[in-house]
This record gives C-alpha cells, structure tokens and sequence, in this order.
C-alpha cells in the first residue's frame, strides 16, 4: 500500500499576533478566528497559549488571562464556541526562559527558570526563580483557572511541553536546583503538582484540567553532546502523580523547545524559521548566528544530519481530551478530536 502523503505542520502564529491586542486584551477578530474553527465541526478547541503573568509572556499580542478584567472577553468566545456545539480548553502559559519576543515589559530582564543559564540553541539567558516567585506563579495559575471558569469555559490545560517553564524544571537538562524544586524526579515535578493542586483547590473538582507535556526532552536534538534530559519512563511517573493529583487528561508531545527537529511532526520547517525567526534577535545570544542559518540556509548540513538521526516516521502527538460530542463534518466524517493550535 502506498504511503500517504506527509501533512505539512500548520502554524497559525502570525494571524493569531493579528489578532489580539498589545497589552492582553482580546478583539473580535479573534472571537471570529475561534468560532470560524467551531462552525467547521470540531468537537472541542484548544486555545493558543494564554499567559498567566506578563513576565512569562512568549509572545507578543497573544490574550491574557492574568486580570479578571479580562473574563467578559473569554466569556464571549466560549459563548461563540459553544453556538455550534463545540467546546474551548484555554491553555494556561508561562514561558520561564523561553520568551521568543518578550516585548517591552521585560525589556532589560533575565527570563525565569529553574536554574542560572544561557539555554543552547537560542541563547536565551535565564535565571533561577526564588521560592516566593514559585508561589506567585502557582498562585497565577489557579487565578487564571478561576477565570476561565467565571468566563463559563470548558477546562484548563497547563502547558507544560515545548520548553515552556514547566519543562525547564522537570528536565535533568535544565533544572540545576539543589533545593525542594530541584534534583530528584519527586522534587522537578513539585511546581507541577503544586500548581495542580492550586487549581483543583480554586475551582473544584468537576472543572475540567488537563496537562500537556513533552514526554521525552530530546534536550541534544541538535548538540549530540549535551544530555537528552527527560526519559519516557521519567514521564510515565509524573503522569501517573497528575492523575493522582485530579488531573482529567494527558496530552502528550516531545521536545524540550518550539520548534524542535522533533516537533511537530515531518521536516524542520526552515522556509517557515526564515519568516518569523529575524523579529527574535533581541531575545537570545544566539539568535543572529541561527537566522543566518535560516535565512542564507546554511544550515542545511546541521538540518540533513538531524534529520538523519530520527526515525522516518516519528509518531505524531497523542491528544486525549474530556469526552466529546460525536456529530459529522463537512465530509461527513466524525468529528471527536479537538483541534490543536498552540
């Protein structure tokens, strides 16, 4: 049987940034861009990432969720969303080292992190946070759990995948500290499960929380010699600490940054890095050397030999989600996944 052709990864990034405002506030035009997704026969919409504080902003002009003057705009895209019988996950952010465009706000400012660094392929300089910053950010979280809840949507996902704070303190890669939050695996994935244990504890137990997380960092992806950080079987026992913990569902990807040579899914998208990658040279040390790299592709021989090292079909990311309405598409197939945009 003939294989069938590879999906090109689609990344809604620009028209997302379009369509928000600069200090978090939302617009209907993104109202529009979530219901056009409903109306197409979706059974459920994850939101693009949502920021619980400005500090962890990774990009600009994405809507907030970090001020309760923000729930009647969440309130009228779940409204929207829900015309056509579809239900909205807002995906709770925070970027710790991982500010791509950080924006004014932080200007002059070292992201938060697990531990003191310079993360490796961007060069993103970072810092380790202090205990009383751990809380405020726990604390964010379940605050913007609650409001997501006061705005009558459906659930909650605690982005914890993609390089994003979350990952930086569960990967042995990253996460240097010698203290509670920091060594064993029980004490990497304590910010997770504090922060876990802050929702239920905001919003109850019949609100739908969900994680996502990357189950395996591939942290020496491109430098061979660094340590691959979190393992699949580290993974499995967090999970199984989430599940614990009162969390409804895992959604699953890999990587310890995006985008990675492994996420998402098919060939480094360098033509998509060249768009985009120029607007991050305030951000990392390391960022002019690798726009060169993309712009003048020059990496290719890097992109090839990483290329050369995955497996030719590496397995897409597993979704799993609260239950889901069975109803038809446009082509008259079921629609009982959610669509993934952030």
């Amino acid at each position: 049987m003939a294989e069938p052709p590879r999906q090109e990864p689609y990344f809604p990034v620009e028209h997302l940034r379009a369509e928000n405002n600069y200090d978090g506030s939302g617009t209907p035009a993104r109202i529009n861009w979530e219901e056009r997704f409903a109306r197409g026969g979706v059974g459920a919409i994850i939101s693009a990432h949502v920021p619980v504080h400005v500090r962890g902003r990774i990009l600009p002009n994405y809507a907030f969720i970090d001020r309760d003057s923000l729930v009647p705009f969440w309130r009228l895209v779940g409204e929207r969303v829900h015309r056509h019988d579809c239900r909205f996950i807002a995906q709770l952010a925070h970027a710790g080292r991982q500010r791509d465009i950080a924006g004014v706000e932080n200007d002059g400012t070292i992201g938060l992190s697990a531990s003191d660094g310079v993360e490796s392929f961007h060069g993103f300089r970072h810092r380790a946070m202090t205990v009383d910053e751990i809380k405020e950010t726990t604390a964010n979280f379940a605050a913007g759990a609650r409001r997501a809840r006061e705005a009558g949507l459906d659930g909650v996902e605690i982005h914890a995948a993609n390089g994003y704070l979350f990952t930086q303190f569960l990967s042995p890669a990253i996460n240097y500290r010698q203290d509670d939050y920091g060594g064993t695996l029980e004490n990497r994935a304590r910010l997770l499960l504090e922060t876990v244990a802050a929702i239920r504890k905001e919003v109850g137990s019949d609100f739908h929380l969900q994680v996502k997380i990357s189950a395996v960092d591939h942290n020496n992806a491109f430098w061979f010699w660094q340590s691959q950080g979190t393992t699949i079987d580290d993974s499995v026992q967090v999970c199984s600490w989430l599940e614990k913990a009162g969390v409804d569902a895992i959604h699953v990807l890999t990587g310890n940054m995006f985008l990675h040579p492994l996420n998402p899914p098919g060939g480094f998208p360098v033509d998509f890095a060249r768009q985009f990658y120029g607007s991050m040279m305030p951000s990392g040390r390391y960022v002019f050397r690798n726009y060169l790299f993309f712009r003048y592709r020059v990496c290719w021989l890097l992109i090839i030999s990483v290329r050369s090292i995955r497996p030719s079909r590496a397995p897409s990311p597993i979704f799993c989600s609260l239950p889901i309405p069975q109803r038809k598409n446009r082509i008259g197939m079921p629609s009982s996944a959610h669509f993934q945009k952030g």
